[in-house]
């Protein structure tokens, strides 16, 4: 209890405690500003700009990493899969792979003479893009990262979830004529709803919250066409030195992630 205090507790209220504090501009330590942090952030186009980019970046993550969690889960669960034990082994790979690493393999692949784009050339496209440093495709070069990493966990929890379905259920929806379509949407995703949720929620406070990955891949940029709140509230800490001003971004950050929390207490309420 008392290391969780200090590496979380502590710098949870800290954090929002700096929040309605100034660090002044020429030194002198900071002050007692109030809410004039969250004031600026209303007016701070960045500030937008970063929310705007970190909602596509999660629902694009989120969204995907289910969706193809899902299938590949479904895939690994078939009984008559040759094995699948080297498979579940070698999907590990990606989440094994310490993110800032994982961030500069991407970088590579997506470079201006890297393997993407020596595909591209190879298949007949003549001018690929400049993925990194291109404002239409930057953010989307971090987010397929993103997902190449993410995918394994999603996998193993949708697998452990579907290998602890009562199979008797489905032979009883087999014997009456369901087709795989209709077990699925009738069977698998309601017994599955309870796991898929709280995947979900975990899955979407980690996105929101991913630093590293664009950090390495683009710092933001072109342009702040990859910026997210994570990085902008790390360049105002340690690089403009205005903790308050990243302590605010943190705060709003917390307050949009409640959201989902919210949601996720509610169904589990609502289903007890």
């Amino acid at each position: 209890m008392i290391v969780v205090a200090l590496i979380s507790v502590y710098p949870f209220v800290n954090g929002i405690y700096n929040s309605f504090f100034s660090d002044a501009v020429f030194g002198g330590g900071k002050y007692f500003s109030g809410l004039e942090n969250f004031r600026d952030l209303m007016s701070d186009s960045l500030f937008w700009t970063g929310l705007k980019n970190n909602f596509i970046w999660s629902a694009a993550c989120v969204g995907f990493e289910l969706a193809i969690g899902m299938l590949i889960a479904l895939l690994l669960n078939l009984p008559y899969i040759k094995l699948r034990g080297l498979y579940r082994a070698l999907i590990l790979l990606p989440w094994a792979t310490t993110p800032v690493v994982a961030a500069l393999i991407w970088r590579y692949i997506f470079g201006v003479m890297g393997p993407l784009n020596s595909f591209l050339n190879a298949v007949g496209f003549a001018n690929p893009p400049n993925w990194l440093v291109t404002p239409g495709y930057s953010l989307f070069a971090c987010i397929v990262a993103n997902i190449w990493i993410g995918l394994p966990f999603v996998i193993v929890t949708l697998l452990a979830g579907l290998q602890s379905l009562p199979s008797d259920v489905y032979e009883a929806a087999e014997i009456d004529g369901a087709g795989v379509l209709k077990r699925f949407f009738h069977l698998t995703l309601p017994l599955m709803k309870s796991l898929i949720l709280i995947l979900v929620t975990l899955n979407t406070i980690w996105t929101f919250n991913m630093f590293d990955i664009v950090y390495s891949m683009t710092n933001g940029g072109p342009g702040n066409s990859s910026m997210l709140l994570s990085l902008y509230s790390y360049q105002n800490a340690f690089a403009y030195f205005q903790q308050g001003y990243a302590s605010a971004i943190g705060v709003i950050c917390l307050l949009i992630l409640l959201l989902p929390v919210t949601f996720y207490i509610r169904e589990v309420r609502n289903e007890a």
